[in-house]
């Protein structure tokens, strides 16, 4: 007789977008009544739902940045190539938890490690994304061909994944072997938008501006403008608290807000640093974006590309953010006249299903 399957998801932590579109995947699991493992720095509000555990562990760096839009590619190879010393044993301890909790599937979203633990725990794995780190280091190697040796080892790594759920967006997968595309993973709304703004106390007739780097810190750009935005209300995170507490109407989110994507849905314009969980919501809740991307990361055409198809945006040049220079086009963005295309956002359900039916064809 075939019991509910249990699952262990390895997430990255870096920024937020990994865990909040593999919440709705685990959303969906958790409603089928699998168990399921979380292991993630991740923080836990997004993974609090029925029969599933969060355990506070780091798989991987993705890339150690100062702030939202700088990267430190020398100290993220170091990292790695330190972590790959102790990573027989973590695999090891792994495997042990694998077979303890009578795992029947790991899931990727996308640290290399989970297909090296599969393999040794003898279970299918899934890679469960839109880009791999192997390919985002790859962009690194002109100028850091000393550290070729980690790239290919995580593309090795992500070569033994039984299968790769392929999102929207996403670079070649030349580093598997089997493909699935999905659509969209999102998150759908729990509160409605009147619902939402009457939490914050949003004025009559203000529009809504929500500022978010995807779980990483703002930075140093200039939001002094905002003192002059008559008729908007601005929602921050904590780490930027500092930069408008004397400003009217801008308010701090609580570091303990579940359910991201109802202040996206709620919003009138986003404005922050394009990632692909931040986009697939936007597009997903059709809010306007204002967007900046960091220096000479390789998934900015990606993001770019999907972006300018199918979503109401505008683009700004690091530097112009930074001074502030954005501020002056958010009216003009949220007046715009758009038709939003249409696109499946049913890629958490598919994801879910499909993991579903290989979990039951491994008990058999």
């Amino acid at each position: 007789m075939m019991t509910n399957p249990t699952f262990t998801f390895y997430i990255s932590g870096h920024g937020f977008g990994h865990a909040s579109r593999q919440q709705a995947i685990i959303r969906y699991l958790s409603d089928a009544g699998a168990r399921v493992h979380v292991k993630t720095p991740t923080p836990q509000k997004f993974f609090d739902f029925p029969n599933v555990s969060y355990h506070n562990q780091r798989y991987d760096i993705g890339l150690i940045q100062p702030d939202s839009l700088t990267v430190d590619v020398e100290a993220t190879f170091q990292w790695y190539r330190e972590f790959l010393k102790r990573q027989p044993a973590l695999v090891a301890e792994e495997v042990t938890f694998i077979h303890e909790h009578n795992v029947s599937v790991i899931v990727s979203d996308m640290p290399a490690i989970a297909f090296e633990i599969a393999e040794s725990a003898g279970i299918p794995s899934v890679a469960c994304t839109h880009f791999t780190w192997d390919w985002v280091y790859r962009q690194y190697l002109p100028e850091y061909d000393h550290h070729a040796d980690i790239v290919e080892t995580l593309s090795a790594s992500y070569n033994k994944a039984t299968l790769a759920l392929q999102m929207p967006f996403a670079h070649p997968f030349d580093m598997f072997d089997t493909i699935e595309e999905i659509s969209l993973v999102i998150n759908m709304p729990t509160k409605s938008r009147d619902e939402i703004r009457a939490d914050f106390a949003v004025p009559e007739g203000h529009k809504v501006c929500l500022l978010s780097m995807g779980g990483m810190t703002w930075g140093d750009s200039d939001v002094s403008a905002l003192r002059d935005m008559r008729g908007w209300s601005f929602w921050v995170m904590p780490d930027m608290w500092e930069h408008v507490s004397d400003l009217p109407y801008c308010t701090p989110i609580p570091t303990n807000t579940p359910d991201y994507q109802n202040l996206i849905a709620a919003s009138d314009v986003l404005v922050g640093k394009a990632g692909w969980s931040t986009i697939a919501e936007i597009i997903a809740h059709r809010t306007p974006m204002l967007y900046t991307l960091r220096d000479g990361y390789s998934e900015n055409t990606l993001l770019q590309s999907a972006l300018q198809t199918h979503a109401n945006c505008r683009y700004v040049e690091k530097s112009a953010f930074q001074t502030g220079a954005w501020i002056r086009h958010l009216s003009e963005l949220v007046e715009r006249d758009y038709t939003w295309s249409d696109i499946p956002i049913n890629g958490a359900e598919i994801a879910s299903r499909r993991l579903l039916e290989i979990a039951s064809s491994h008990q058999e």
